[in-house]
């Protein structure tokens, strides 16, 4: 059977799967007080909350670390990734169910995303070092190459068993428990991470150069984060697509970073918003019929401006 069959076939299974997924999740807005209709909310919310946690609590390391800009070109680096996967997924999901099919495509789809990223920043790394180039330059034009080539990629191996938009913004409301899975693996690993060299990772942070004077490895710290956010932007793909998860990623920490008093503080109020900004961004897209990953980013925009506000706020009374 050649490529091009599989994938059509592919594609217009996931078509009908999806429409049906969101056709049910309508209808369970319409009564979400039911047994079924939680039964379908279900899966959507729950991934809202790990990739909510998850976002808000290694977006407080982007942020204080300063590798927000890092993180939006890594996004668009997965683009081309996922596409690649999916492709490779197609003849390796021949023949086998519709659970082991999804399951192939999920684990193929994190991989190929994953594999990308090394490529595109090891040019990012190598561009940063040409003279009079800057960091948020090398990231700019990888940003841009990882769109442009997912893009192409996604146009030339066309037709494929996803649709663009769930390369773009994604598709919560129809993930799969995989998906789920791999989100909660990389949140265990994040809070492990934080709980056991956090103090550390922020002491780098602050102070580079007496991190390195106290004998602490720089590159095992930088090593650390930036597998970190790597990790959160590929589990991020399938609740809000390849461009999108920067926000969930940058806006909690962000907006919080001038309220709070201290690193642990920022830790434990960040994935609650993240969690938070999710849910809501989830139930009014069920509510209104409207883009999940789409509305994900619009309430976390609506919360940084909050913040924002709180904080002038905040500064006029003391001041």
């Amino acid at each position: 059977m050649s490529f091009l069959t599989l994938a059509a076939a592919g594609s217009s299974a996931a078509a009908v799967s999806t429409s049906t997924v969101t056709a049910s999740i309508s209808a369970a807005a319409v009564d979400v007080a039911s047994v079924s209709g939680w039964q379908i909310l279900r899966l959507p919310l729950l991934e809202a909350i790990l990739v909510g946690a998850l976002g808000g609590l290694v977006g407080g390391l982007a942020v204080l670390h300063q590798r927000i800009f890092f993180t939006e070109s890594v996004t668009h680096a997965t683009f081309p990734g996922a596409v690649l996967g999916v492709v490779c997924a197609v003849p390796l999901a021949a023949g086998l169910s519709t659970m082991q099919r999804h399951m192939v495509l999920s684990l193929c789809l994190f991989a190929g995303a994953a594999l990308m990223c090394i490529p595109m920043a090891w040019l990012m790394h190598r561009l940063a070092r040409i003279p009079g180039q800057s960091s948020q330059a090398a990231a700019g034009i990888v940003l841009t190459l990882g769109f442009a080539l997912g893009y192409f990629l996604l146009k030339w191996f066309q037709p494929l068993p996803l649709r663009i938009e769930s390369f773009l913004t994604g598709s919560i409301v129809s993930v799969r428990p995989a998906d789920v899975v791999a989100a909660a693996v990389v949140l265990l690993v994040a809070v492990v991470v934080v709980l056991a060299v956090g103090n550390k990772l922020v002491f780098y942070a602050f102070d580079g150069s007496g991190f390195r004077a106290a004998g602490l490895s720089g590159a095992r710290a930088e090593g650390i984060i930036l597998m970190l956010i790597v990790a959160t932007i590929v589990v991020l793909i399938p609740a809000v697509g390849t461009i999108l998860p920067v926000a969930l990623v940058a806006a909690p920490a962000a907006g919080l970073t001038p309220l709070v008093k201290s690193w642990r503080t920022l830790f434990v109020v960040a994935p609650l918003a993240g969690v938070g900004i999710a849910l809501l961004g989830v139930v009014v897209s069920v509510l209104f019929e409207l883009s999940a990953g789409g509305m994900i980013a619009v309430m976390a925009g609506l919360f940084y401006l909050v913040m924002m506000l709180v904080q002038r706020l905040v500064c006029r009374v003391r001041g």
